[in-house]
């Protein structure tokens, strides 16, 4: 920490996140979407280093190929994870305002710079009659900057997490009172398109004839018909256009493979997602992870720490902790031990694609390191750190951004309504019907879906086995105008069908095990009766619909899937 008469805190945040990066056809285009986030940050970041008076605070600079001068191409992959959050925390001093202008100019600078690569490619982009004006009006009305910052009022401890509070507060202010900014452009032509991914700008490129007019250079790349609006048509390309064309970064592009979704979801490490697998069939699931540590606001705020705490120690050692996962644990999780890709790793923010058999136990994976890297922050009364997830799974040829957004949703369901730490799943079939099912991380579920499957993988139970629970559970739900009897104990029936199926469906020794797993999840459930019979129709679905992507799934028995 800057120690000075004329100290300030400086927050800086640039947006949209979410949205832009769901607004996705392709994985590249989920991965870019999040590389350009991470980059625009990283832009800012360099331009606060040019002022001596400036130290960052919050994410660790420590061990960030983005922040490396010059880049380390040695590793692409690291390189081009995108890890940098889309909020940092600094203490500068001098004149503060000045300082936060040159880091917005600078991020600004950045985002412009890419967006005029864009459009001096396009002629070989195929941009039929777009005007300058209207591109760049698309291009400046995007990026959202905010950024506040709060005199220091002194050196201690207790000075510091009263001005980070304050300027937290500051933030959330002005982030709320924004200008409203309307369109100023009055050039549009009527019956413009809009773009196909956001459904709200005026599309500037795409259409039925693209692949006529797109340079054969890029044709890869717009193998849909989308129309595509300026912001959504730079995410397409700018990896070529421009960063391919950075110091140090030429080898790592081109060498960077990104996997389509049919690739992930059928375990196919040649599926490249610049190729065109719209001919490739098969019955293959896909699975979108969103994962986010839970509270990590009120973490980093200080709230959850015992009284006395140095916020400004803590703030190092958090964000070394989130670095060390992010940076060293998350990719090897889902790219070597569970088959995905990597969309994105920041902090304890994590969105990944992995095959559909594996997205609950990478997951757990997930949760499992996040813990394990923030061992060392010990909060009030013994709390550690923890983190929830949001499952969805779809066949992959599904829209990707729809599978990204029910994740995110997902995620929300888990934290706001199951109750965190938890995880949610929403399986999303292709007749359109959505199931959601979802636990506590501790109480059983988990370890009961894990164990079936366990069970059918190992051959000890038929793939029949959860239609058959199902199946013979259906009888005891109610409908809105039915009561249970009042001597009606859901979890004997339930113990007693789940015995019932075992003993008929089971191939050799069976699967004793589950009725361990199984008292464990009722009792986490209560004893309503209802509620307790929907966990484990949601649990049953989960388990039936996700391994028919397992390997030893056997074809004919995909088509009796629920």
């Amino acid at each position: 920490m800057i120690k000075s008469s004329n100290a300030y805190l400086l927050k800086f945040q640039i947006g949209p996140v979410q949205d832009f990066i769901a607004q996705a056809r392709s994985t590249r285009d989920l991965w870019s979407g999040s590389y350009l986030l991470s980059w625009l940050v990283a832009s800012g970041i360099r331009a606060l280093r040019l002022h001596p008076n400036s130290e960052l605070i919050f994410p660790v600079a420590v061990g960030q190929p983005l922040l490396a001068e010059p880049f380390d191409a040695s590793n692409s992959k690291a390189l081009l994870t995108p890890n940098l959050p889309n909020i940092f925390i600094a203490s500068v001093s001098g004149d503060a305002k000045k300082i936060a202008e040159d880091v917005e100019a600078a991020v600004i600078k950045e985002w412009t710079a890419i967006a005029s690569a864009v459009w001096n490619e396009r002629f070989k982009l195929g941009l039929p009659d777009c005007e300058e004006d209207q591109f760049f009006a698309q291009v400046k009305k995007h990026l959202s900057v905010s950024w506040m910052i709060t005199p220091v009022s002194g050196d201690n401890a207790e000075a510091y997490a009263h001005d980070y509070q304050r300027n937290g507060w500051q933030l959330d202010a002005v982030r709320q009172t924004r200008d409203f900014k309307a369109w100023s452009f009055g050039g549009w032509q009527t019956g413009f398109e809009k773009d196909s991914l956001s459904g709200r700008e005026e599309a500037v490129a795409g259409g039925r004839d693209i692949q006529n007019r797109v340079n054969p250079l890029y044709q890869h790349l717009f193998k849909h018909e989308d129309h595509l609006g300026a912001v959504n048509l730079i995410k397409r390309v700018w990896h070529r256009v421009y960063l391919e064309h950075q110091p140090g970064l030429a080898a790592a592009v081109v060498s960077f493979k990104i996997l389509s979704t049919r690739g992930i979801a059928a375990r196919d490490s040649s599926a490249d997602a610049d190729e065109n697998m719209e001919a490739v069939g098969g019955e293959k699931y896909l699975a979108a992870i969103a994962f986010d540590g839970d509270s990590i606001g009120a973490w980093v705020s200080g709230e959850k720490l015992p009284g006395g705490s140095d916020l400004r120690q803590h703030h190092k050692q958090f964000s070394a902790c989130l670095s060390e996962f992010a940076l060293n644990l998350v990719r090897s999780i889902v790219e070597l031990d569970h088959e995905g890709f990597l969309i994105y790793a920041g902090g304890d923010d994590v969105v990944a694609l992995v095959p559909a058999d594996h997205a609950l136990s990478c997951a757990n994976a997930l949760r499992e390191a996040f813990q394990t890297a923030t061992h060392t922050i010990s909060g009030r009364n013994g709390l550690t750190p923890d983190a929830s997830a949001g499952i969805a799974i779809s066949h992959f040829k599904s829209p990707l951004q729809d599978l990204v957004r029910a994740a995110q949703a997902a995620e929300k369901h888990a934290k706001n309504t199951i109750g965190r730490p938890a995880f949610s799943v929403t399986l999303m079939k292709r007749s359109g019907e959505i199931d959601v099912w979802g636990a506590k991380w501790i109480g059983g579920g988990l370890e009961l879906h894990e164990a079936i499957v366990k069970a059918m993988t190992e051959m000890r139970l038929s793939a029949k086995f959860p239609h058959r629970v199902c199946a013979l559970l259906s009888p005891y739900l109610t409908s809105s105008i039915q009561e249970d009897a009042s001597d009606f104990n859901a979890h004997d029936v339930i113990h007693r069908e789940f015995a019932h199926a075992t003993d008929r469906q089971k191939i050799g020794t069976g699967a004793p095990e589950l009725a361990t797993s199984l008292d464990d999840y009722l009792r986490s459930l209560g004893t309503e009766p209802q509620a307790c019979l929907d966990a484990i129709f949601g649990l049953c679905k989960s388990v039936a619909f996700t391994y028919r992507n397992h390997p030893s799934s056997d074809p004919a028995e995909r088509q009796h899937a629920p």
